[in-house]
């Protein structure tokens, strides 16, 4: 039974998505994911968020749960 259970939380954690890569571009909100969805400045992180300009392309890491958005590079 302990080694059911421990295979089934190993296949979770294998196909569970902890974090996913995100292309966006900089708005005067905050970071437009989508159509729809804008992720605003108080969730995103990062060294190079004072380097962004709007208009900007972006790449993302959006953290488990998408509390927090970390920049990863500038797409030029």
């Amino acid at each position: 039974m302990i080694q059911e259970i421990k295979r089934i939380v190993e296949n979770y954690l294998n196909n569970a998505k902890l974090c996913s890569l995100i292309l966006g571009t900089v708005t005067s909100e905050g970071i437009q994911i989508s159509d729809k969805l804008t992720v605003p400045d108080e969730l995103i992180i990062g060294n190079l968020k004072r380097n962004v300009n709007l208009g900007d392309k972006v790449r993302l890491i959006r953290n488990h749960g998408g509390q927090q958005y970390y920049i990863l590079e500038v797409i030029k």
